[in-house]
């Protein structure tokens, strides 16, 4: 598990969000407000939420198009239970989290076996 994430406020704009996956080589960040887990803002939200919607990233918040349906897991939790929900929910990453408050993400990379997490090793 990597404890030190990467995360954005739902005030962040979407333009220094998508700065900040760059700049940091992450791919999802979870948003938090506080400590409190509150959603996740992927590649893919930026994608079919902005660019696809034509919309005007500028005048946009992290709010504005975070996922807020998260699947996450417990910092005690065995690794047969993150490999179970990341084939469950077709995920390369879990929120770990503790009560509201994140603690950590789980990648894909992180598992031994890392090839298969996803049904037939599929990316």
């Amino acid at each position: 598990m990597t404890e030190n994430v990467i995360t954005v406020e739902p005030s962040t704009t979407i333009v220094d969000a998508a700065k900040k996956m760059v700049e940091s080589r992450h791919g999802p960040l979870p948003v938090v407000e506080g400590e409190r887990l509150v959603g996740i803002i992927t590649d893919r939200d930026l994608v079919a939420r902005v660019v696809a919607e034509g919309r005007d990233p500028t005048g946009l918040t992290v709010n504005d198009i975070e996922t807020r349906e998260l699947v996450t897991i417990a910092p005690d939790a065995d690794l047969e239970e993150a490999i179970v929900q990341m084939r469950k929910h077709q995920l390369d990453r879990l929120l770990v989290v503790e009560g509201e408050r994140l603690v950590g993400i789980i990648s894909e990379a992180d598992l031994p076996g890392k090839d298969q997490v996803r049904p037939g090793g599929a990316p």
